[in-house]
C-alpha cells in the first residue's frame, strides 16, 4: 500500500483562492492523502468553503483556532495534527501541478526533506515569467552556512518525512518556519532538491510576501539586516549544533548586534568563506568581499 502523505494547509481569510488550491490538491496523481486544514480565526468565507469540500472529500479534516496563533505556530499545529508517513506544506492561495506529490515522493530517497521550484503567477493565474529559484539552481556541496543569511528552502515547495518532526519542533515563535526547517535538514545533510516547477505560486495584494515587500519598501536595508540578525539569533540555539558550529553562529550573531562597520570576525569570515555563505551570488575577489562585509555588518 502507498504511504500516506499529509498536507498541512493553514488558512486565514483565504476564501478568494482556496477553491483552486484545494482542487489541485485533491486531483493529485498521488491519491493516498489527507488534508489537514487549520484555520487561524478567519472572518471571511474560508470556513464555509472548506466545509463544503469536507462534505464530499473525507480526506479533508478541518480544525479551527479559537484565537489567532500567527504564521509559525499555526503551521506547527497543522504539522502536529498530521498522521501521514510524509508531510507536505501548502499555502492557501497557490495551485499545485497535479504530479507534485508523486514526483517529490519519488525523489526524496534517504533524505528527510525535499524541496522544489515554483513559478510565480498573478491573481488571475497568469504566468509572470519568473521562478522562485534560478532554473540553474542546485544544492551542490552546500553546507549549513548557506542558510544563515538568506533562505532558499520555501515552505510551500517541501515534502518531509515524519522522523523530521522530532528535529524541527518546537518551531520558534519568530523568524520563518521554512527557513528553520531548511537549515536543520541541510545541517544534517538530509536534504534534496528537485529542480522542477511544481507549484504555481500566486503573488497578489494580500499575500504574505507582497505585504512584507510593501511594508519594508521604505527601509529595505534595515529590514533585511534585522531579518538576518533574528535568524542568526534563532539558529544559534538549535539543540543539535556541534560546539564549533554553535560558536560560529553565535559569533556571527554578535557581529550583527554590534552593528560595527569594521567587525574583524565578520570581515574575516566573508573574505575566507564567501562562496560557502553565498553560493547563489556573484563571485567576488578579496577586495569586493571586504567591501561586501562592511555593508553586511552595518
Amino acid at each position: 500500500m502507498q504511504p500516506l502523505i499529509s498536507i498541512a494547509l493553514c488558512t486565514y481569510n483565504g476564501a478568494k483562492y482556496l477553491h483552486q488550491q484545494l482542487t489541485s490538491i485533491l486531483n493529485q496523481t498521488y491519491k493516498n492523502i489527507e488534508v489537514i486544514i487549520v484555520d487561524d480565526s478567519s472572518t471571511d468565507d474560508t470556513i464555509d468553503i472548506v466545509k463544503t469540500f469536507e462534505k464530499s472529500y473525507p480526506q479533508i479534516k478541518l480544525y479551527q483556532n479559537k484565537q489567532n496563533l500567527g504564521f509559525n505556530k499555526n503551521f506547527e499545529k497543522a504539522i502536529t495534527l498530521t498522521t501521514g508517513d510524509y508531510i507536505a506544506i501548502s499555502d492557501q492561495d497557490d495551485i499545485w501541478e497535479l504530479n507534485k506529490l508523486e514526483l517529490l515522493l519519488n525523489h526524496i530517497g534517504e533524505n528527510w526533506l525535499i524541496f522544489s521550484n515554483s513559478v510565480f503567477v498573478d491573481e488571475h493565474n497568469n504566468d509572470l515569467n519568473k521562478t522562485l529559484l534560478q532554473q540553474t539552481s542546485e544544492l551542490g556541496k552546500r553546507d549549513f552556512r548557506s542558510l544563515l543569511f538568506y533562505n532558499f528552502v520555501t515552505g510551500h515547495t517541501v515534502l518531509f518525512k515524519r522522523i523530521f518532526i522530532t528535529y524541527i519542533l518546537p518551531i520558534p515563535n519568530e523568524g520563518y518556519y521554512d527557513w528553520w526547517m531548511g537549515f536543520i535538514a541541510l545541517y544534517h545533510q538530509k536534504i534534496a532538491y528537485l529542480n522542477s516547477n511544481l507549484t504555481r505560486h500566486r503573488i497578489h495584494s494580500s499575500s504574505v510576501m507582497n505585504k512584507e515587500e510593501q511594508a519594508n519598501s521604505s527601509k529595505q536595508n534595515e529590514a533585511r539586516f534585522l531579518e538576518k540578525t533574528k535568524n542568526l539569533e534563532i539558529l544559534k540555539d538549535y539543540a543539535n549544533l556541534s560546539t564549533e558550529d554553535k560558536h560560529l553562529i553565535t559569533e556571527l550573531y554578535n557581529s550583527f548586534t554590534k552593528k560595527s562597520r569594521y567587525n574583524t570576525f565578520l570581515i574575516t569570515q566573508m573574505i575566507r568563506n564567501y562562496p560557502y555563505y553565498f553560493p547563489d551570488l556573484k563571485k567576488r575577489n578579496l577586495i569586493s568581499r571586504f567591501n561586501f562585509a562592511l555593508k553586511m555588518g552595518y
